[in-house]
Parts: C-alpha cells; structure tokens; sequence
C-alpha cells in the first residue's frame, strides 16, 4: 500500500554478515562450488568517513551503486554536523559522492556538497544511470534546494536550482524526471510541476498538473489528484485517491478513483506501487470487508484486473513482472496471469526480505541462508547459507552480475562470487 518514500533512504538486507556465508548453484547456466566459502574479500576500502569541519563520526550510507560498464561504485553518504547556528530546526549533514575503481578499490574521485563557511544539507538523495551518469538531489540549511549531475570522471555536467522540494525519477530512456511541489494548499489541493531533462540538461518539456507525483518509472508517471485532509497540525492524503497515469509527454492515459471502501496507506509488506518495464503500474490496496487486492493497470494507463492476494503477501516487482511471497510460497506472475511458483521449505522466515537486485535479479534473504533467483523462472542463480547464527546485522550492500559490495565499518569491501560454466 502507497507509502511516498521521498524523505526515507532506501533499506537493504545485509547480505554478508558476521558468520561465513556458503554457496552453491542450482541454475543450468553457472555452477559455484559445492559448500565453498564466501570468498576473501577481494578488496576492503580505506575509511569513508569525512574528517572536514565538525562532522560527527557516524557515516549514513544513502545510496550504493555498481557501474560495471564502467568498472566504478559509487557511495553517496552522509554525516551529521554538530550545529552552530539556530537559523533551522533541521539537523545539518554533510554529504558526499565517492566514486572507487571496481577492481582495486581505490578512491578515484570525491565531491563534497559544502564550501568553507557555506551551507550544509538537510536533506539528500541520488539515482544513477547504467553508463554512470549520477543525479544527486540536495536541499541546504539556508532554504537552496539543487540538483547535480555528475559524469563518471567526477565532473559537473550541470546545477541546476529549484524552488520547492523535489523528487527525481529515471525513465526508461534514462530522461531525468523532476517532480517540485510547494506542498498542500490550504484548501488540501496538491500542484505539482514537472520537468523532463535530457542527458545534457536540456529542457525536454515541463507542465504543471493537480495532484502528488507518487512514482515514476518507464515511460510512465503516476500521480495522487485528490485532496489530502488536515489532521491536527498535519495534512494526510486521501486512503482512497484518485489516480492519475501519465506518459512521457506529460499526456494524461487515464485516472482511476478507487472506491470509498479501499485504503492505499496501509503498511503492507514490499512495494506498494510499482510501474513495470513495460509500462504497466500494479499498487496494492486493502478494500474493507474482502481484503487485499493488487490492482493491475495495463500499458494504455486503464485499470486491466483486480487480484486478491493475502494480507501477509510480500510484493516484489522485476522487469515485466511481479513476486508475491506468501508463508513459504514465492509466486511468480506477468500482467496475463501467473507464471510459475516456488517452495521453500526448509528456510526460516524471520528476517524474510525479496528485493530486486541492481541486475534485475530477486534476492530472498531469510535468517539463515538467502537466494539469488532468475526473473523470469526463479530458478536459482546463486544459494548461500550462514555457518553459523549470526543475527541480522545494520548495513548496506549492492548485488551485480555475481558481485556484492558490502559497507563494513564505514569501508566497503567486494565479494566476487565463485561461478563456473556447467558442465
């Protein structure tokens, strides 16, 4: 169920804990070796933490990105600064964007969102493109709200200044989507402008719409149009809203009321919105006296099918299609139905986590062992089990074409995974 995520960071399983991890395959494709180790690392990074100003130790990673093309990671992350002024009740960060060779782990770049005696930030967030162009988003102490773009040699490709809070999508084409809204007016209403950029920066096209840019993703953009309610001191939007589909034009498809008994604000389990590859848009909604549902809209933004699905279901989208994780049961479906499911009978399920990963590939973790699984068989690609009970640590990691790239003690280190052409 719909939860706006603009002003989280995004949580990720720890895929490599304090216990040795053991692999094996299963796939046709890739053998690994029968309960062999996790490899040694095969780098560990010097610390990531800043030394500059008044920064606190402490190192928040916000966003971890692999460009194999490029053979660069990037880590964008923050520390808290001790305040020296009252001007904001906000606390102060201070951000950076780290770029490190894939292959030795050297840092090869870094850029620091403050100058001397300048502002620090409040807020922050960065997407990324498959050749490495990073997009990082940031709101400062003094009220400038900025977007950067970076290539993949560190440079500044261009800054741009917006005037409201902002949230920032890639479509399918890798045109930069920027979404700034000054917040709910005080009749509950919701204006939000719109501006497509390309590679370079160029306005591709912008307009003002009525509603919340909800996601983004494709060639399509979703959009809550109805008035939110203020409670207390609050604003809250609508738990049954009418939404709206656009396309990369800015074209409206569609718009969808869901009825007065459904509720999108729940806290269902996964992604409560999602928008395929193809364009289709699946969000999850709990209606009063049936249960949940999955509401599948199809490429022409109108709503295709409703689909119950139990109040416990884990919801995970990937490529064209979607995963439901339900008690031991992990269920594979497209638009036209479903595809095929899987067991997993012998895995405990505290700390069950699905994710897809930077390749596209699902990743289950549960409390002992976790999985890699091909998208559109679950067949699996990579097994690993703990040795011994480790627990579930804090952390951050990334998992791309057979590599994790995990924080460990504000370094990062790399696993490359032990794959063998089958026989």
């Amino acid at each position: 169920m719909h939860t706006s995520n603009k002003r989280k960071s995004k949580t990720w399983a720890v895929l490599i804990l304090s216990g040795m991890l053991l692999f094996s395959l299963h796939t046709p494709s890739y053998a690994a070796e029968s309960n062999a180790p996790l490899p040694k690392a095969a780098w560990t990074s010097s610390s990531l933490a800043l030394t500059e100003v008044n920064t606190e130790k402490d190192v928040i990673i916000k966003e971890l990105n692999a460009v194999p093309s490029k053979n660069l990671v990037y880590v964008h992350s923050s520390q808290p600064v001790i305040k020296t002024s009252s001007n904001t009740k906000l606390d102060w960060q201070l951000d950076s964007l780290q770029a490190l060779d894939a292959t030795t782990g050297q840092l090869k770049w870094n850029v620091i969102f403050h100058e001397k005696s300048g502002p620090y930030t409040t807020y922050s967030n960065s997407i990324y493109t498959n050749n490495g162009t990073a997009y990082v988003y940031m709101e400062y102490s003094d009220g400038t709200k900025k977007v950067y773009s970076y290539n993949t040699s560190g440079k500044t490709n261009w800054v741009k200044t917006v005037n409201n809070s902002s949230s920032m999508y890639l479509l399918d084409d890798d045109t930069l989507l920027i979404a700034s809204s000054p917040g709910v007016q005080s009749n509950g209403s919701v204006r939000s402008a719109i501006s497509l950029y390309d590679k370079k920066g160029k306005l591709i096209t912008e307009k003002t719409i009525n509603g919340a840019v909800l996601k983004a993703g494709s060639d399509r953009i979703v959009v809550d149009a109805s008035k939110q309610t203020k409670v207390g001191s609050f604003w809250q939007a609508a738990s049954n809203p009418k939404v709206e589909i656009y396309d990369r034009t800015l074209n409206r498809l569609s718009f969808y009321q869901f009825p007065s008994n459904a509720n999108t604000l729940g806290d269902g389990g996964g992604e409560s919105l999602a928008i395929l590859d193809d364009g289709s848009v699946i969000m999850r909604a709990n209606f009063a006296n049936t249960g949940n549902k999955l509401m599948g809209f199809g490429t022409d933004g109108k709503l295709a099918w409703g689909r119950a699905i139990a109040g416990d279901a884990y919801v995970q989208t990937a490529g064209n299609g979607y995963t439901l994780f339900t008690g031991q049961k992990l269920e594979l479906y497209t638009m036209k139905g479903k595809v095929t499911e899987r067991t997993f009978k012998d895995q405990q399920e505290v700390l069950m986590v699905v994710e897809r990963t930077q390749d596209e590939n699902y990743k289950l973790n549960f409390a002992k062992s976790g999985f890699i699984l091909d998208p559109q068989t679950l067949e699996t690609v990579h097994e690993y089990a703990f040795a011994s009970n480790p627990g579930m640590l804090d952390g951050y990691s990334t998992y791309s074409d057979h590599i994790i790239y995990q924080i460990n003690d504000d370094a990062l280190s790399k696993y490359v995974l032990k794959t063998a052409t089958a026989k």
